[in-house]
């Protein structure tokens, strides 16, 4: 079973959206998928609320428990991808979040603030000797494609960059109002390629191994 965890200890990077994206598409792709949503705002719990089909599985803070032991009863279950989406914020179940995880997604918005904020979460994870990587989220689609071109390229400095950006689409909120991921909601617009970008990226990753050799090339 693997496990990727979305975590930032700054709010509104916009880790929730991302995690279950990449769960409907994981789950499309044959994967079984379970959903954490360790974030007291609730906010996958809520899109499960408006969701139509009964997967992939959603698992909200309150039921979760121990986070090992959940986990654990997971992989008995069978099933073989978990995405854990955590709190805005340094706290104990993030941790737990953290040194569960396979790989360790930090998205960042193309902005100076968002890169201070997350040095902290980088920084704990290498502590922790986790394997992370920084995704570029919610950049602008157009016009400002340049800057989050230079973003990336300044952000390799920390660690390892997901080569496609996340941009800022109305696709996004839409898909979530109804309860879909965006490779539901239209297939073929560009969030939905973007979702598949990132999903081939980390799923090549966490299946090979490569990440963590990778990922050292930040933690100097």
């Amino acid at each position: 079973m693997k496990i990727i965890s979305f975590v930032n200890q700054k709010g509104g990077a916009g880790k929730s959206i991302l995690a279950l994206n990449m769960a409907v598409l994981a789950e499309r792709e044959g994967e079984k998928v379970a959903l954490l949503d360790l974030d007291p705002q609730g906010t996958i719990l809520h899109w499960y609320d408006t969701r139509e089909v009964e997967t992939p599985a959603v698992v909200g803070a309150k039921d979760v428990g121990k986070l090992t032991d959940a986990l654990g009863k997971l992989e008995a279950a069978g099933f073989s991808v978990v995405v854990i989406d955590t709190k805005g914020e340094d706290a104990h179940a993030t941790r737990a979040a953290m040194e569960a995880a396979d790989l360790c997604l930090i998205p960042i918005r193309p902005a100076g603030p968002d890169l201070h904020s997350s040095r902290t979460t980088m920084e704990a994870l290498r502590a922790m000797g986790r394997n992370f990587a920084l995704i570029i989220n919610q950049a602008s689609p157009n016009k400002a494609a340049r800057i989050t071109e230079r973003v990336a390229m300044g952000l390799t400095a920390f660690g390892v960059v997901l080569p496609t950006a996340m941009a800022s689409r109305v696709d996004y909120q839409n898909a979530y109002a109804l309860g879909q991921g965006v490779l539901e909601y239209d297939p073929q617009g560009k969030a939905a390629e973007e979702v598949r970008a990132m999903w081939g990226w980390v799923r090549k990753h966490i299946e090979s191994g490569a990440e963590r050799k990778e990922v050292q090339r930040g933690a100097a």
